[in-house]
């Protein structure tokens, strides 16, 4: 049996009606890709099955594997933990499920950056739509020193790629600031991320997003955890970054 490069990994649930529709659209791409060898794996929280039913329906032309997550934490970070768990692949690519490639080399493109460079996580440029077809706002990724508090300068899990041998998993005990505190603990542990500065990635914009429907009590709740989480490393910059953080929060 052929060994699996990549290992597309996506959390998935109702998103209040239209994960469903949005998850097509993410699988329709995935067909698209001009580098075959990977995987789907599909962790599911649904109440229903509408992502279980569409799952099937792309079993044939996808190397898909659906799983029912019915355990742990209902949130994000504990489903795209669980879905990482299930992966065979030598890279894992996060997808969430109502974001989608941006074009059909991306994944050739992501495979040989991990080919040709010795690194442990990449993450990519990326286009922003609100309708899935037209895109918008183009974004370059980049780290910066305060990015555990908000301040995200390379946007979604969307945009990552890591190898799955030592990958780190996401805080589930964060919902908000759970991509951010990814990202500074793989710049604490290995260093600056790979940037691919070609778009491989849009991130659909809409009401539905968890981002968009936080409340501020748990953003401070948030920044509360990261600044105690990161206590050892705090000097003046980092809390003045915080203090304005929790400051904004109550606007």
């Amino acid at each position: 049996m052929n060994k699996i490069d990549i290992s597309i990994c996506i959390p998935c649930y109702e998103m209040g009606g239209v994960g469903d529709k949005y998850l097509e659209d993410n699988l329709n791409k995935l067909l698209l890709q001009n580098f075959k060898n990977f995987e789907v794996i599909i962790a599911d929280q649904s109440k229903n099955d509408k992502i279980k039913l569409l799952s099937e329906k792309y079993q044939d032309q996808l190397n898909l594997k659906y799983y029912l997550n019915s355990i742990g934490k209902k949130q994000c970070a504990a489903n795209t933990n669980y879905a990482m768990e299930k992966a065979s692949g030598k890279i894992i690519k996060i997808i969430f499920q109502d974001d989608y490639l941006f074009s059909n080399d991306a994944l050739l493109n992501i495979f040989n950056t991990f080919k040709n460079n010795k690194i442990s996580w990449c993450v990519s440029s990326c286009e922003h739509s609100n309708d899935g077809i037209s895109v918008f706002r183009r974004f370059h990724p980049q780290y910066n020193d305060n990015i555990q508090f908000g301040n995200n300068t390379i946007s979604s899990p969307s945009v990552l790629a890591m190898t799955r041998k030592n990958h780190l998993k996401f805080d589930e005990e964060l919902i908000y600031l759970t991509d951010v505190d990814l990202y500074k603990r793989y710049f604490d542990r290995d260093g600056l991320p790979f940037i691919i500065n070609d778009v491989l990635v849009v991130n659909r914009l809409h009401e539905k997003q968890v981002s968009q429907l936080v409340s501020k009590s748990l953003i401070r709740s948030e920044l509360h955890y990261i600044r105690k989480k990161f206590k050892s490393q705090m000097d003046l910059k980092n809390w003045f970054i915080y203090i304005k953080r929790v400051l904004k929060s109550y606007i």
